[in-house]
């Protein structure tokens, strides 16, 4: 074989469907090998003991030759350290990383394969089928279908994590790796400096899904409602990163729109929309002041401004920094839901209303792309 393909699956719970995601794999490997193609999958144990694993298996599938069973006990609950064993042992051509409770559609990897070839890409983006059974309609790929993606134009940055097929030379050379000691986000920097550094990106129109399912179960890290500090931990670093502080201004300005957007305005709607019967504060004067610090980290990213956020984003963001207590947060999140379509639509600055990241311009675009068939499976 002259290629070959190495898919990652890190583990924590028997519990969890993983016979599911590796048949799916192995059914693959006919068809790869006529391509010339290796195909093999890496079960990294996490904080748990092969055989704890393999004896909820089929005998016959925890014994295939194809499968490498890799034991890893870090003492942390987070998936960068089993996924960073598994990147630094492996001698494939592609990597593909698979939570353990996801699986991958029927001729997927060799569609992305041929993607990749097509191109010499370093990565190809992945469809992503939801646990709903959709399309996620991200990135935001530009309805014209461009052959190879543009990070800022086709909205890498809204792809968080790095579902898809991966060069390994690729991600060797621009440093890729998941952030350890963190509990969540420990995919983002990575994935981001792979979209903006790691060389061209592709992705596969009308190709076989990667499936998200909704098997995880209550475990699922996270889920959790954590300090905002905690939850925001990983963004320390990367806007101390050397690649992003010498990325140009409309590079960091993406990336601070999505990060605020997404993760910053969705944290503090989750927080402000719980339950007050949820048990325990969903915010305090330690997360008023995380919120400060992440808030002015990502204003400062963006070179000090975001003109594209949208006026009810930009107020909760603002009226969360002065928040010094729940029931204040929680009013804010009211305001924000009751915004109307005008705070939605408008821009916290009315001169970039129609810029290219302005919710208004995604929304027509979005029309645009659902006619192009941008998401639209064969």
């Amino acid at each position: 074989m002259s290629q070959s393909i190495e898919v990652v699956i890190p583990v924590h719970d028997p519990a969890r469907p993983l016979e599911r995601g590796l048949r799916s794999i192995l059914a693959q490997r006919a068809g790869l090998a006529a391509l010339g193609v290796e195909l093999g999958a890496t079960v990294v144990c996490h904080n748990i003991p092969v055989e704890a694993i393999k004896e909820g298996l089929p005998p016959g599938l925890a014994t295939d030759d194809a499968v490498t069973w890799l034991g890893h006990m870090d003492g942390v609950k987070s998936p960068a350290g089993p996924r960073n064993a598994a990147l630094d042992r492996s001698s494939a051509t592609f990597l593909c990383f698979l939570d353990s409770d996801d699986y991958v559609e029927a001729g997927s990897l060799a569609a992305w394969w041929k993607a990749a070839e097509t191109h010499a890409a370093a990565a190809v983006v992945a469809p992503l089928r939801t646990p709903e059974g959709t399309i996620l309609r991200s990135p935001r790929i530009r309805p014209a279908k461009p052959e190879v993606l543009d990070a800022v134009k086709d909205g890498l940055a809204y792809r968080s994590v790095p579902y898809g097929l991966l060069r390994r030379d690729a991600l060797l050379a621009c440093g890729f790796r998941y952030a350890e000691g963190v509990l969540v986000g420990e995919d983002l920097e990575a994935t981001l400096k792979l979209w903006f550094r790691g060389g061209l990106v592709v992705y596969p129109y009308a190709a076989p899904a990667y499936h998200q399912t909704d098997s995880s179960g209550p475990s699922r890290v996270t889920s959790a409602v954590r300090p905002l500090a905690e939850e925001f931990q990983w963004l320390d670093a990367l806007v101390q990163s050397p690649w992003i502080r010498t990325a140009t201004l409309a590079e960091r300005r993406a990336i601070a729109l999505k990060l605020l957007r997404i993760h910053g305005i969705g944290a503090l709607v989750r927080r402000g929309s719980m339950p007050e019967s949820h048990g325990s504060p969903v915010w305090s004067a330690a997360d008023q002041t995380a919120w400060t610090k992440a808030r002015m980290q990502l204003l400062d990213l963006a070179g000090g401004s975001l003109p594209a956020l949208s006026r009810r984003d930009a107020a909760l963001s603002r009226a969360a920094a002065e928040a010094g207590d729940e029931s204040q947060l929680r009013a804010a999140v009211v305001s924000h839901t009751q915004a109307g379509r005008l705070g939605e639509l408008a821009t916290d600055n009315p001169l970039a209303m129609f810029c290219a990241d302005s919710v208004l311009r995604h929304y027509v675009a979005e029309r645009r792309r659902t006619k192009s068939g941008v998401f639209t499976l064969g």
